[in-house]
């Protein structure tokens, strides 16, 4: 029984390695591609490839870890813990840049201004 346990988990570690090797950079290149503009039309199928390469950037390293690090196979350990490691780095920078590109407040009073006349620009009133 161990031994199919241990085919099982070296085919499992093989392909979360070629789909984060080979499948993953080649989504990304779809990805690129598609967003390009071709004859003056935006092209807005990138979103789906781009999808598809996080998920797989990220979720194929967690299996990969949480398989090696069970059967106790240190290489595929580090391998796939440092390409979990830049898959985190990656979306880290991805929501900062996020953050930093949020829209601005509205503009506008952020105080109560009296006015003479009676009337006053209180935000909520």
């Amino acid at each position: 029984m161990g031994e199919i346990r241990t085919a099982w988990a070296t085919v499992v570690l093989a392909l979360c390695a070629v789909g984060l090797l080979l499948v993953v950079p080649f989504l990304v290149l779809l990805g690129f591609l598609a967003s390009i503009p071709v004859f003056g039309e935006a092209g807005h199928g990138a979103g789906g490839y781009l999808t598809w390469a996080a998920v797989l950037g990220a979720g194929l390293p967690l299996v990969g870890v949480v398989v090696s690090a069970t059967t106790r196979r240190r290489g595929w350990t580090w391998f796939f813990g440092i390409c979990l490691t830049v898959a985190a780095a990656v979306a880290v920078l991805a929501w900062a840049d996020d953050v930093r590109h949020a829209l601005p407040p509205p503009p506008g009073p952020r105080h109560c201004v009296e006015r003479s006349g009676g009337g006053n620009d209180c935000p909520g009133g």
